[in-house]
């Protein structure tokens, strides 16, 4: 039966297989990104057959594991060791540094990609100031290359070519300008073996590395390159959440009106002797059909798209240089079945509730509907609205990490609460918004008609609430605290001037912080000795001033291993709460002579600038907001990306359940039209009617998020002790609305024009 009552229905289930190939294309696209975002060897050891790392620390926490740097007579005593193993031709330190080539006295190239760009060759031939570039530059041997690292200002002269990027130099110029060493690339000799070469390394080794085969030695990737790749993850898994959230959403919206339009069909099934058991599988079996017609072809959609977002990915931050995205067998399937769930989990509520349809439905001949609101809806959506409440409520004494996912987690219960209580808000709505126009024959039909079919109405206004929901309460909140952010920040940067790195640069080099008369500050990495990573901030002066966190108590003595690998006992000098948490601060000079590759942030002027590579004057407020603002760009790409899958959804479920609306009311329109009504006068009771279940869907969603951008505010107010400004998205606001606002009126004109001509 079900086969022949989709073709019988197909207009019925046209939205819902839409949303299901679009939910399952963006799962299917997503996982493909997902697998093809995997670490990768970094190009300049991918000849080393086995590569050696420094002692690991993994944080209690589950976080990113680390690798602490060996100290220089580590390095050249395990090199030396390590080249004489069996099977081991060269042994050779991996030292990425910072260099960026300079044109016209302007640094060029990505500054993301520039900070491990330069590299020690391992080749004995190369002098002093000469440099091994790549091919692609067009450089030719013995021209003259300007470049600028964290020291300043260089010119080396190019000896070779090769074919990949970056600058290779010799081992004395790396370890100038680098940081300490945390793997050590062994290249074998013809025919040796890279797993018999590392059973034999424990004993050389000792408590002092480890050694890595095969995609294990993705480990030596760039730590900046782990955290865009982490960036790029939250994005993919926040678009999968999101899509299949508001999926399943749109699929038990149109289900559930569906199911309630054919409550006198299910009424004659009963009538003829049907179980509700009987009746349940045969709705959930037309959805399982609709949801794997939509999989297969949604699965290899999304796989077959997903390659063409690998350059936008890199292009914005999300993915490092260099990244593809493959074919991977499993993924249609998984994004398929995915589908299925999704179909089954949106279409289970509304075929329970069907398969009790009473047989005596079957007689009613009656327009008005039953009543909207059940006992199970009703305790349902009340403890969506405390639990949604109470999670909102925790947003404001949330860390910066945890706010997202509260944000997201609270939205997303109190959504599905307003939607599930809606019925009960149409009708006080539809009457006042509807009061001033209640005397003419449009407003009358529309108001009287909302009145008695407020189920309609809320199924069309549910899926416009939780877009205007969802819109309002992320980029409010997002713009809100960026807005806090800036009073936060501005206020700890009291000098009226500064001079900071231009945005073609990762940071100010040496060269350019000495030249500026003002104080700058120095971000490194100590380690304990049990491995542990602390933050440390070189400072203009003063001995160690630790965080209250550390435990440590002033006049402790503490042993510190810097960024280049030494180890050196420092007394603390006093413990203060002005220290972020887990991290110290240390003398400027101390900082930069164990981490010659770090690059400052920004110099507090006080005076006039001094012009220097890579380097602009700018106001403190300037400064501040360019950094809000770069930050900024990767939010707005995760709220675009978040709010064009859930508006763009919203638009599909308004559509299809307008069409489904109007195409059931052929009658309605034939009786309007036999009282004299004029087509003209019809389709403006149809449009309106849209535009009136898209404005209550507007105003619930609202009433959902305002509150909670005021709470949020109140939390921000009470972390920095001042005045924030509560940002509303009216932009946003308007954007969305107007959107299913078109879209709702134009279904609803070819729903009515084609019941029209079918009631005639």
């Amino acid at each position: 039966m079900s086969p022949a009552m989709i073709r019988y229905r197909w207009a019925s289930f046209a939205g819902t297989y839409v949303a299901l190939l679009l939910g399952v294309a963006v799962v299917s696209g997503s996982l493909s990104l997902w697998a093809s975002a995997r670490p990768r060897v970094p190009a300049e050891l991918s000849d080393a057959g086995v590569v050696v790392a420094a002692p690991r620390y993994d944080p209690p926490d589950g976080g990113f594991p680390t690798y602490r740097p060996w100290s220089a007579g580590e390095v050249d005593a395990l090199v030396a060791k390590l080249a004489a193993v069996p099977g081991v031709s060269a042994a050779v330190p991996d030292r990425p540094f910072y260099v960026q080539r300079l044109v016209d006295g302007r640094p060029v190239g990505n500054p993301r990609d520039s900070l491990h760009s330069g590299r020690g060759s391992g080749a004995s031939t190369l002098k002093d100031g000469e440099v091994v570039v790549d091919a692609a530059l067009g450089l030719p041997v013995g021209a003259a290359l300007p470049v600028l690292t964290a020291a300043g200002p260089a010119t080396w002269t190019v000896a070779g070519t090769t074919d990949r990027p970056g600058y290779y130099v010799n081992d004395a110029t790396a370890r100038s300008l680098a940081g300490g060493v945390k793997f050590i690339g062994l290249r074998l000799d013809a025919g040796a073996r890279p797993a018999d070469v590392a059973a034999r390394l424990p004993e050389v080794l000792g408590g002092l590395g480890t050694a890595l085969t095969g995609d294990a030695r993705s480990a030596a990737e760039p730590e900046g390159d782990r955290g865009t790749r982490w960036i790029g993850a939250q994005l993919i898994i926040a678009t999968v959440f999101v899509g299949g959230f508001v999926a399943v959403f749109v699929v038990a919206s149109t289900c559930a009106f569906a199911a309630a339009q054919r409550r006198r069909e299910l009424g004659l099934l009963r009538a003829v002797g049907a179980t509700p058991g009987q009746v349940r599988r045969m709705l959930l079996a037309e959805v399982v059909l609709v949801a794997i017609g939509a999989g297969v072809p949604g699965g290899l959609l999304g796989a077959a798209l997903a390659p063409l977002l690998a350059g936008p990915f890199v292009a914005v931050g999300l993915e490092p240089a260099g990244f593809r995205v493959g074919f991977t067998w499993w993924v249609p399937a998984v994004a398929a079945g995915a589908g299925l769930v999704v179909g089954v989990a949106g279409a289970w509520l509304s075929a329970r509730r069907a398969a009790r349809v009473p047989a005596l439905d079957a007689l009613r001949v009656a327009a008005a509907e039953p009543r909207p609101m059940t006992l199970s809806r009703w305790l349902t959506g009340l403890a969506g609205l405390a639990l949604g409440g109470g999670l909102a409520a925790l947003l404001p004494g949330s860390t910066a990490e945890q706010k997202p996912t509260i944000v997201l987690s609270s939205a997303m219960v109190l959504l599905v609460a307003a939607a599930l209580l809606a019925p009960v808000f149409v009708v006080p709505i539809v009457r006042l918004v509807t009061w001033p126009a209640r005397r003419g024959p449009t407003g009358l039909l529309v108001r009287e008609g909302a009145r008695v079919a407020a189920r309609r109405v809320a199924s069309t206004a549910a899926p416009v609430l939780a877009a205007v929901g969802f819109a309002v309460l992320l980029v409010g909140t997002f713009q809100t605290a960026d807005e806090a952010v800036g009073i936060e920040d501005t206020a700890r940067i009291p000098e009226a001037a500064v001079a900071a790195g231009s945005a073609a640069v990762p940071g100010l080099s040496e060269a350019a912080v000495r030249a500026q008369p003002g104080r700058s500050e120095l971000a490194s990495t100590v380690y304990l000795e049990s491995g542990r990573p602390v933050d440390a901030v070189g400072t203009a002066a003063g001995g160690l001033v630790a965080s209250p966190t550390l435990g440590w108590p002033a006049g402790q003595a503490v042993a510190l291993r810097f960024a280049d690998g030494s180890v050196q006992s420092v007394t603390v000098a006093s413990v203060t709460s002005n220290v972020p948490e887990d991290s110290v601060q240390l003398p400027r000079d101390l900082v930069r002579a164990h981490d010659p590759a770090a690059l400052a942030d920004v110099v507090y002027l006080a005076g006039d600038f001094v012009p220097a590579a890579g380097a602009e004057p700018m106001t403190a407020r300037a400064y501040v907001e360019r950094r809000a603002a770069e930050e900024g760009d990767l939010i707005d790409l995760f709220l675009a990306v978040l709010l064009g899958i859930s508006v763009g959804y919203t638009a599909l479920a308004v559509a299809n359940t307008l069409l489904m609306a109007t195409r059931a009311r052929r009658g309605e329109f034939a009786t309007l039209h036999r009282a004299g009504a004029t087509a003209g006068q019809t389709m403006r009771v149809v449009v309106s009617e849209a535009l009136l279940s898209v404005l209550v869907g507007a105003l619930l969603g609202l009433a959902v998020a305002v509150p909670a951008l005021f709470e949020a505010r109140a939390g921000l107010q009470d972390e920095i002790g001042a005045p924030v400004t509560l940002v509303m998205p009216w932009a946003t606001l308007a954007a969305v609305v107007g959107v299913c606002g078109a879209l709702a009126a134009l279904a609803a004109l070819g729903g009515a024009t084609r019941a029209r001509t079918m009631a005639g």
